[in-house]
């Protein structure tokens, strides 16, 4: 069998395509990849293709010429003799007349792949599919490294109670190296989630950034094309206004007029779906300035609309025990002089903390309930007299404790379920404002009114002030992983 066309060995074209199918003319198989042979009941070369596959899609015929005249099309294939499908595409060798198909199987979680007799391994390299199954394969260990970093808070916490009992005995020598073990370990846990968190989102981000730019910008064009074909069906309806009555049942059956209408609004949707994952894009990529270690001049608004975009889905599965309203009262403030993504850190962790305060009665109060379901976060900001900037959180949960609002900075307290909160979060934003930005954090709150958080931060920092605070603080500390999941790091 001869490749020039994809100037390709027959050696390499086995190793690019390990599913690939080729037919002559007559639509007999002349030749498969040694994976789907492998899988296959029987022999595949020499029999019929339509006695081992259907074409799924597009809707044809099962003839040389037709679907020599698709190959610019996504095919699917149904192997018959499994539950598989395979996406692809067909390609015209002119010399031999042949037809290449060139795909993999179309699946879509790593599970699946074993009741197929397929192994990671089988899948070509760069195969998108294969980037994906690996692509879920790194989440469930991050996944894992979450619940092993979960085990090792838990064991902390059992080391801190039983150093409080040694206190009791020599407080006055063990207090400040208790307090100094405490920070320091709140700093390590803070560089490695942030480090990892990072790399993670910023990754994620530029993944979906490339195709979506590929996606929006051949949008325009199409949807010139579309004008320009449907301005030319116009002109030959104008033109020729009795057509033939094969042209007159064409149109009939497809329904001309509609598809005329629908199509400028279809191209429309697409674009606002572009849009829209544009947009959420650039919220990742703002949020996961997570490893800028010198000072920025930002806009602290931005910050805080992608926090709020990424925490949205948190607000989706809670809609069902109401809608919350998120008010933003936002004033005229100059660029801030900070470390944008630590700031953004402490807004990840109050809002989140005011997410989980509004639904705290969920039992209580179900949608249908508009008055009594009516949950408010009210985010405001203004610049005050003194080279300041004021940031308010405030929600209409059930409130605070005068005895838990007393340490909610502490680090490792907490009052969520065990495996629910790490009782960092509040602690490490305490560290962020105060000792990094030289600002103040405080909390108010009312039972049965709500609770608001405070933070003033000055305009600009004098860089040697925060030298004090290690960036990357480097401690003896032996780890299996270092890669953490997103949900490690929302609402600690």
């Amino acid at each position: 069998m001869n490749y020039e066309q994809l100037s390709l060995s027959p050696e390499l074209f086995t190793k690019a395509f390990p599913f690939h199918i080729i037919l002559n003319r007559n639509i007999e198989i002349i030749q498969v990849g040694q994976v789907l042979q492998r899988i296959a009941p029987e022999p595949l070369v020499n029999s019929k293709f339509d006695k081992h596959f259907q074409i799924n899609r597009p809707s044809i015929n099962l003839d040389f010429d037709i679907i020599k005249k698709k190959i610019r099309s996504l095919f699917i294939l149904q192997f018959i003799h499994k539950d598989m499908q395979l996406k692809g595409q067909f390609m015209y060798q002119e010399e031999g007349e042949i037809l290449f198909f060139l795909g993999s199987p179309w699946v879509t979680d790593v599970a699946s792949l074993s009741p197929l007799g397929i192994k990671m391994k089988d899948f070509a390299i760069h195969d998108p599919i294969a980037d994906f199954l690996f692509l879920l394969q790194a989440k469930n260990t991050a996944l894992n490294d979450a619940d092993k970093l979960t085990s090792e808070l838990k064991q902390t916490l059992k080391i801190k109670e039983d150093l409080t009992q040694v206190a009791l005995r020599q407080r006055s020598k063990l207090e400040k190296s208790l307090q100094y073990l405490q920070k320091t370990q709140t700093q390590l846990i803070h560089a490695e989630k942030m480090s990892s968190l990072g790399l993670l989102v910023a990754g994620v981000a530029h993944e979906i950034n490339n195709p979506i730019t590929f996606i929006s910008s051949n949008l325009n064009h199409v949807a010139e094309y579309m004008h320009d074909l449907i301005e030319l069906i116009k002109l030959y309806q104008k033109c020729y206004e009795d057509p033939s009555p094969l042209i007159k049942f064409y149109v009939d059956k497809i329904d001309l007029d509609f598809l005329l209408s629908d199509i400028p609004k279809m191209i429309s949707s697409l674009k606002n779906g572009a849009g829209r994952i544009s947009q959420i894009v650039l919220s990742l990529r703002n949020f996961s300035r997570l490893d800028e270690s010198e000072l920025k001049s930002v806009d602290i608004h931005e910050g805080i609309d992608s926090t709020l975009l990424i925490l949205g889905s948190k607000l989706k599965e809670n809609s069902k025990y109401g809608i919350t309203e998120i008010i933003k009262n936002y004033g005229e403030i100059p660029l801030l002089e900070c470390y944008p993504g630590q700031l953004n850190q402490v807004f990840m962790n109050i809002i989140s903390n005011a997410i989980d305060a509004v639904y705290a009665n969920k039992s209580e109060c179900t949608a249908g309930d508009s008055q009594e379901c009516h949950r408010k976060i009210i985010i405001s900001t203004e610049s005050l007299d003194n080279n300041y900037v004021l940031v308010r959180i405030a929600d209409n949960g059930p409130g605070i404790p005068e005895s838990v609002k007393n340490r909610v900075f502490d680090p490792f307290f907490t009052t969520k379920p065990v495996g629910q909160g790490t009782g960092l979060g509040l602690s490490i934003s305490h560290q962020i404002i105060v000792e990094k930005h030289h600002g103040n954090i405080s909390c108010t709150s009312e039972i049965d009114e709500g609770t608001e958080f405070i933070i003033e931060i000055p305009i600009s920092l004098d860089k040697k002030e925060t030298d004090d605070f290690p960036k990357n603080p480097k401690f003896t500390y032996q780890k299996e992983h270092s890669s953490f999941s997103l949900a490690s790091h929302v609402n600690d």
